[in-house]
């Protein structure tokens, strides 16, 4: 209550009508906020002439002294002091999310403009959030649909750090339509992220890496028209297979994907491969700037090797034959490089043959003891099974037949081709049935220094003319790139095995998966401009010490304060993050719920 004090000339009835009007005027100045006001009406009314006169007085004087202006700032201080104190018994921690891989891919898809070049394909940005949202969870989890829901629920920070809202969450409907909306856009989709790749890092494509590689599914896939029995990578023979044939530059980055039926050789995919090739990248006519192709034996037929000339491009191989009569080039001449593991391998070029193509002879000691070991392995094993057929001969129950026997030999030679054709086998027919096997001779046509000239030793082939030995076995090395991409597809995102029951599905299942395999290489390609070599694996492992998460508490004012903000990075994660060039804290909000005016 505010008062005047003692005055001579009034008495104590008339001092305390003084405080009383006072006080209601400053109750009703509302200067002061949450003032409890005392009076419901004015008692000013009441007063006399004189009363009422001091009070104007004492009033004016109050506001020109500026102690009414003290007293608010005061309490102005008091008050963001009050807010900031906080009762720790009150904290709560709720809602912990994972954000750190999160926010990583996030901002490479936005690095990619990924979401820019939906927006032009007319996608609402609800849509736009929700498949980006899925991908950045395939990218980082590798999970089902359903889990990806689930994951998308209960666990990750992917659609928050999209729209900026906690507890917002795709429906069932968006979560399963994001794969195949994107494969629609399949061709459109690769030439964006092609052109997208060359121009963040200057790409100039003047490598390019062909393979092929299957994934397995489960199941019978009896009415699928790709899902085929073929040769299977991973020795899953039992399983119906789809070829991915993929183009990479040196870079890592996908120039060229298709989905192939589960039973394509490798060598009948090349030629859709250089037609897909030249349709989004066509070759130059200048001699100086055209594509050298590098390939494996596998694809490397003369057929293709053909196609690729024929169709403007260079082209390095392993030979599939190895030469027979050859002479090597500068007799003595040659070149030691190392492996990674700094084992040497010798290069020697043979003398090039008019009208022919260029060689190199590649020998490694390292590479030969391999061989030994294996061929001496496969030797026994065949050999075993030429014993158990011979013994079968005179065994109770045992095949005597002689087509049954040559049959049962004719399995053994096509399991072990590498050393089967090293052997003569004679068959003996019996004398007394001649329907019957009499005995099985075998020896080897070759001495055992022959045998192991061999091993150790292959040859690559190219028609460029003014590559050395150094060059062109650098050049060769490039194809662990296209190994490392199949790792990061088959391994760390999990492509393999594939449960979809129908070809569209399991087709856009694979397509998710490259478009998430350009987001993880395009970190990995930064990084290792830096140094920085590691799997998506380890990348995941040391991002997810970033957390989301929810603090609730009340303050000395009796408020309810709420903030949801990201965790601080590790000093690893940090380290990517400044490497990559990439924001550490995506979000900081916090909200405070006033609290309710006491009772009167």
């Amino acid at each position: 209550m505010l008062t005047p004090g003692y005055l001579p000339d009034l008495c104590s009835d008339e001092i305390v009508q003084i405080r009383r009007g006072l006080t209601y005027m400053m109750e009703q100045s509302a200067y002061i906020p949450a003032q409890q006001a005392m009076f419901t009406a004015d008692p000013r009314g009441e007063y006399s002439e004189k009363v009422r006169g001091y009070i104007e007085k004492f009033w004016s004087q109050i506001k020109g002294s500026g102690k009414i202006d003290s007293a608010r700032a005061s309490y102005d201080e008091a008050e963001r002091k009050a807010r900031k104190l906080i009762d720790v018994n009150t904290i709560q921690h709720t809602d912990a999310r994972e954000a750190g891989a999160e926010n990583v891919c996030l901002q490479a898809i936005r690095e990619l403009q990924l979401d820019t070049f939906l927006r032009r394909e007319g996608w609402s940005e609800r849509k736009i959030n929700s498949t980006l949202a899925s991908l950045i969870i395939r990218t980082v989890y590798s999970p089902s649909e359903w889990a990806a829901l689930r994951i998308l629920d209960e666990n990750s920070a992917a659609m928050e750090l999209l729209t900026g809202q906690f507890g917002d969450c795709p429906t069932q409907r968006e979560v399963y339509a994001a794969a195949p909306s994107l494969y629609a856009l399949k061709d459109k989709l690769e030439r964006h992220l092609c052109s997208r790749t060359d121009s963040l890092f200057n790409l100039t494509n003047r490598v390019m890496l062909f393979d092929l590689t299957n994934f397995y599914f489960e199941g019978s896939k009896t009415g699928s028209k790709k899902a085929k029995f073929g040769r299977s990578k991973e020795k899953r023979s039992d399983c119906r297979l789809l070829v991915l044939a993929l183009a990479i530059n040196t870079e890592g980055f996908i120039r060229y994907s298709s989905i192939l039926a589960g039973n394509t050789a490798d060598p009948d995919s090349l030629s859709a491969m250089v037609e897909g090739i030249i349709s989004k990248n066509p070759v130059s006519t200048n001699p100086n700037q055209k594509v050298m192709v590098v390939i494996d034996a596998g694809i490397a037929t003369e057929a293709n090797l053909g196609l690729l000339k024929e169709r403007g491009y260079n082209y390095l191989c392993v030979s599939r034959t190895k030469l027979k009569d050859y002479t090597l080039k500068e007799e003595g001449r040659s070149v030691t490089v190392f492996d990674s593991r700094k084992r040497p391998i010798t290069i020697a070029q043979v003398e090039h043959r008019e009208g022919g193509d260029f060689y190199l002879r590649i020998t490694s000691p390292a590479k030969a003891m391999t061989e030994h070991s294996m061929n001496q392995q496969w030797r026994e094993r065949f050999e075993l099974e030429l014993t158990k057929a011979r013994n079968a001969l005179t065994a109770k129950g045992g095949t005597k037949r002689y087509d049954k026997v040559v049959e049962r030999v004719g399995r053994a030679l096509g399991k072990y081709p590498s050393v089967s054709k090293y052997y003569q086998i004679d068959y003996i027919r019996s004398g007394e049935n001649p329907e019957h096997m009499l005995d099985i001779r075998w020896q080897i046509k070759i001495s055992q220094d022959q045998a192991e000239q061999r091993f150790g030793t292959y040859f690559l082939r190219t028609n460029v003319t003014s590559l050395d030995e150094r060059t062109t076995w650098e050049y060769y090395n490039l194809i662990r790139e296209i190994e490392t991409s199949n790792r990061q597809l088959k391994t760390d995102l999990e492509l393999r095995p594939i449960y979809h029951q129908t070809d569209d599905n399991s087709d856009a299942h694979l397509f998710f998966g490259l478009l998430s395999y350009w987001i993880v290489n395009t970190l990995r390609h930064k990084l290792k401009l830096q140094g920085i070599t590691h799997y998506w694996t380890e990348l995941k492992r040391i991002l997810s010490t970033q957390k989301a998460i929810t603090t609730k508490a009340e303050n000395a004012l009796g408020e309810q304060i709420e903030l949801r903000i990201c965790s601080d990075p590790t000093d690893a994660a940090s380290e990517l993050y400044r490497i990559l060039g990439y924001n550490p804290i995506p979000f900081r909000r916090h909200t405070i719920k006033t609290a309710p005016p006491p009772p009167n």
